[in-house]
């Protein structure tokens, strides 16, 4: 599991929860560095934010698309409404989370990612 977010508490706290939930994490602080670890890194599902300065969920999203890069990636985000889950779904987002993450949604769309 790959864990991206440029907020250190927000990646701590995903962290946390996704180890309750039996899971093992690499974390990254922007789509910049998980891009440039990505070729070196096995196979896994991808939860990234929405906004990030370096490049956001969706262009990161675009980016491992361009590469072939087929993992499933889930978007975590605060902002919510049709429009951002129909982009999402377009770019073949395994799912939307809102934050703040509910352990019991993220257990069931990583359970529908893989």
């Amino acid at each position: 599991m790959y864990v991206i977010d440029d907020d250190e508490g927000v990646r701590n706290s995903t962290v946390f929860l996704l180890a309750t939930l039996g899971y093992d994490c690499v974390t990254f602080a922007g789509a910049a560095p998980f891009l440039d670890a990505a070729d070196a890194l096995p196979r896994g599902c991808v939860l990234t934010d929405l906004r990030m300065p370096d490049m956001d969920g969706f262009e990161l999203a675009e980016a491992l698309r361009r590469r072939g890069v087929g993992w499933p990636v889930l978007l975590i985000t605060s902002d919510s409404g049709g429009r951002l889950d129909r982009r999402a779904a377009q770019l073949g987002f395994a799912g939307v989370l809102q934050k703040p993450l509910d352990a019991d949604r993220l257990d069931e769309a990583l359970a529908s990612a893989f």
